[in-house]
């Protein structure tokens, strides 16, 4: 029996009735992006001298996707693994603990993503590459996404296209700018804006519904043993909500504290 959206919230995607993906498929991916991200450790171990390997531990007050709450609008904790080749090429891991509307309830998510860039002369540099999440508690919401990106000295920019976000029937395309800026010795200024937008098919609804836009501003303070991080998320649609969520996700403010290791 489908699930229905909380009263007075649109639901970012279509009832359970709608969803049409076989689990075989999908099992399929996961086991092949499973492949891919012990094969990409492997790669990363047996690498020389010269290859970097760098992560991220950190807890989050909220764990916000693009503006979306993915943790129930409470405390997250995360671990992110990067793998940098000499060459340009890189890769890495990602995790997260999730809380999702019943009967999912808490959870994880992982994703693993790889690509290539290329630092022109100029110093502007270019990538492409791709993702793809895997949710413990609810695979039939499991997606890939490809993108391609630019980055300068303080700013970059990435476009994402998804053909079933969420694992859904529905394309999807994701925009994002970030700029960052250091003001004094250990702290800096960032700033994001992302823009989201879904296909006609989706079940998003239609005009405004299918459009929302994200933004963050923040300031971060390196300590000697870990970051500290202050951002105000803002959200054009204070109801938006992924199928698998069901919570509002409206504007405020995210802590995080992180170690680099």
């Amino acid at each position: 029996m489908p699930v229905q959206p909380l009263q007075g919230q649109r639901a970012l995607a279509p009832v359970d009735a709608q969803w049409r993906a076989p689990q075989s498929r999908g099992r399929r991916l996961d086991e092949l992006a499973l492949r891919a991200a012990a094969t990409l450790l492997f790669l990363a171990f047996a690498s020389g001298s010269s290859a970097q390997i760098s992560g991220t531990a950190s807890v989050l007050s909220d764990y916000r996707y693009r503006g979306i709450t993915l943790s129930g609008k409470k405390p997250a904790a995360q671990l992110g693994v990067t793998y940098d080749d000499p060459l340009g090429w890189y890769a890495g891991a990602f995790g997260s603990t999730t809380q999702f509307r019943p009967p999912l309830g808490s959870g994880s998510q992982a994703m693993v993503f790889a690509g290539f860039a290329s630092r022109l002369p100029s110093g502007v540099s270019l990538e492409a590459g791709g993702d793809y999440s895997m949710f413990d508690n609810a695979a039939r919401y499991n997606y890939g996404e490809t993108f391609l990106g630019v980055a300068g000295e303080n700013l970059s920019a990435r476009v994402y296209y998804s053909p079933r976000y969420y694992g859904q029937p529905a394309k999807a395309v994701y925009g994002e700018i970030n700029y960052a800026q250091p003001l004094i010795d250990r702290v800096r200024l960032f700033l994001h804006a992302g823009f989201l937008r879904t296909s006609e098919d989706s079940g998003y609804g239609s005009g405004p519904d299918r459009r929302i836009w994200d933004g963050r501003i923040g300031c971060g303070v390196e300590f000697d043993l870990f970051q500290l991080e202050l951002a105000w998320v803002g959200i054009s649609r204070a109801n938006a909500a992924y199928r698998l969520t069901q919570t509002t996700s409206s504007n405020t403010f995210v802590l995080t504290i992180s170690r680099a290791f």
